[in-house]
């Protein structure tokens, strides 16, 4: 008895972005404030941005004999993105605002940045699934199908620390107030 389906490959994703309000009047005081009320990463130490993200996938399989294959992976990726929004602009110099507003934008460039690791990893997963080789019994190759996709996630999660620490948290990328 042969069982198949036709899926496409796909994908869903959803972003949010939330703010936490600083105020100051100079960068100094904009830098505390982000070092003091900025997210926590799970390490417990504060950032001026964060992101979270999360990869979850399911699929599809068909059974032919005693063989089983994939025939259709999906993925779901989540992310937040927290960064700061100055509050008290008013009276602030037009310098300060123009270094604000660079910084804010290349904050948000990096943080974009370890979210594309979670795409990757979504892509990765959809790609390397759907490519696995039929397996004796479908027990098997779902144990398999979850280990590759939980190896990929932690493969990007290696991939997203090395771009903290090439970019130096963005801090080689400009971002500085």
């Amino acid at each position: 008895m042969l069982l198949t389906a036709s899926y496409p490959l796909a994908a869903s994703e959803q972003l949010d972005i939330t703010y936490y309000p600083i105020s100051g009047k100079s960068s100094k005081q904009l830098l505390e404030a982000m070092q003091q009320h900025g997210p926590e990463g799970d390490d417990g130490r504060r950032f001026h941005g964060y992101t979270r993200w999360h990869v979850s996938w399911k699929y599809q399989t068909s059974s032919r004999g005693n063989r089983c294959s994939i025939t259709s992976v999906d993925t779901q990726v989540t992310g937040t993105i927290t960064l700061p929004q100055w509050t008290d602009t008013q009276g602030a110099t037009e310098d300060l605002l123009n270094r604000w507003q660079h910084y804010s934008s290349l904050l948000r460039e990096h943080e974009q940045g370890h979210y594309q690791f979670a795409l990757d990893a979504a892509a990765a997963i959809r790609q390397q699934l759907i490519a696995m080789p039929a397996q004796v019994g479908c027990p098997n190759l779902l144990t398999q199908a979850n280990q590759l996709g939980s190896a990929l996630i932690d493969e990007q999660r290696q991939r997203e620390l090395a771009y903290d620490r090439d970019t130096d948290h963005g801090r080689n990328t400009g971002l500085k107030l």
